[in-house]
């Protein structure tokens, strides 16, 4: 899959406001700009530049025309950014932090499940507690952010499983564990510190906190809003700020994911209209996750992850970042953890975990043979075996399958 940018490399003496810059002649994460994407909005933008760099890739196409028309044609100085570096490579980049599985996920479903039930019990709390107090008591949700931090940093094949397969009936809930969720992976993807992790995981948890204050109703019906109801739903951030400022102990970065989640790099987001690098580094990532758990809400009847990973690719040429959004397509894979697919043999199967590098070929359980008829006792089937001689190898992914396919719950065979 290619979704790559047409980009033109200049040095930096020559940008121009309005230009738009997707990448860096060093790695990111060796500059304060260690989520990509920087829009050129005035000369202290490039002079910053020019302390880090000395030459810089700009996007042709999310730039201002008229910064870019007086550019050569791009000839040899065009590349096409059609490559995510890996995992291995990305390691190398100073200051990440390479993480390891340190069990199966069979062996991390439990302490997953008490991560997931505690997150859960923490946002019953603070629902209850703003009906008498306006503010958060961080210290449980700090405590529940944690518990999901350490389950992702040792596995997080578990909890996202458990986020494609639980419904808990609360829309909010559910959405913002999924998010809390998401965001953790997606940050030990990009070797995030802990630190780092444990910001997004509590952003995550708080990101929609104002919905506390909507009427559920409101929240469970979707798109389907009349215009004012529309607005009402979007001051939910304005109602997240308000509650965030009769807080005590809020970091600083989690009040910006709870204020920028809604935001987009084009300026078309709200409340504020910010563009690109006005948002900060995980209001970006916010945007982005909160984006595709909504897509896959709206499509969960007919839709498939890999239909959601499509239009959240049409999302981050414009209003999205993209090289996040290439990040967070490797990181949960075209077949997520949970998701459903038919295999070249016919079977249907359950994708219960990844390979870091070999995300084509997880570790499924097969429930319904060619016939689409149910096996008595599922059967477990390793798609990256090295082993030529064994089955996994000579078996692969053909689609995926919207949920609920074939009259399939994967939650009765799994959880």
């Amino acid at each position: 899959m290619s979704w790559g940018l047409i980009q033109q490399e200049i040095p930096v003496a020559e940008l121009q406001v309005g230009m738009y810059v997707s990448q860096l002649d060093r790695p990111w994460r060796d500059t304060p700009y260690w989520v990509e994407g920087i829009l050129i909005r005035s000369q202290e933008d490039i002079d910053e530049l020019a302390r880090h760099c000395h030459h810089v890739f700009i996007d042709l196409e999310k730039s201002a025309p008229e910064s870019v028309s007086k550019l050569a044609s791009p000839t040899r100085d065009t590349a096409r950014a059609d490559s995510v570096p890996s995992r291995a490579e990305a390691a190398q980049f100073r200051g990440m932090t390479v993480y390891r599985d340190q069990c199966s996920v069979d062996e991390e479903l439990p302490a997953a499940r008490e991560a997931w039930a505690t997150a859960g019990t923490v946002l019953e709390q603070i629902r209850a507690g703003l009906e008498r107090n306006p503010g958060v008591r961080v210290a449980g949700a700090r405590e529940a952010s944690e518990a999901l931090r350490e389950s992702v940093e040792r596995n997080p094949d578990a909890l996202l499983l458990l986020a494609r397969l639980r419904e808990s009936g609360d829309v909010l809930y559910d959405h913002s564990l999924r998010v809390s969720i998401h965001l953790l992976a997606l940050g030990r993807h990009l070797g995030l510190d802990r630190s780092e992790l444990s910001v997004l995981g509590l952003g995550g948890l708080l990101m929609d906190v104002g919905k506390m204050q909507l009427p559920q109703e409101l929240l469970e019906r979707g798109k389907r809003l009349a215009p004012e109801e529309r607005r009402e739903v979007q001051r939910h951030v304005e109602y997240g700020e308000q509650i965030l400022l009769r807080s005590h102990g809020i970091p600083d970065k989690v009040r910006d994911i709870v204020m920028q989640h809604h935001e987009r790099e084009d300026g078309r987001g709200y409340p504020h209209g910010l563009v690109a690098n006005e948002i900060s580094a995980c209001a970006r990532m916010a945007a982005i996750v909160d984006s595709y758990e909504e897509m896959l809400a709206d499509q969960r009847l007919a839709g498939t992850p890999y239909e959601a990973l499509k239009e959240l690719r049409e999302f981050g040429r414009w209003g999205l970042n993209s090289a996040l959004v290439d990040q967070f397509t490797h990181c949960v894979g075209l077949f997520p953890v949970g998701s459903l697919v038919e295999l070249d043999s016919g079977e249907v199967a359950i994708v219960l975990s990844h390979r870091r590098t070999q995300r084509f070929m997880p570790r499924v359980m097969r429930i319904l043979d060619p016939k689409r008829r149910p096996y008595p006792d599922p059967l477990e089937l390793d798609l990256g075996s090295t082993d030529p001689e064994s089955e996994g190898a000579q078996r692969q992914i053909m689609r995926d399958l919207p949920p609920g396919a074939y009259g399939v719950d994967p939650a009765r065979y799994y959880l």
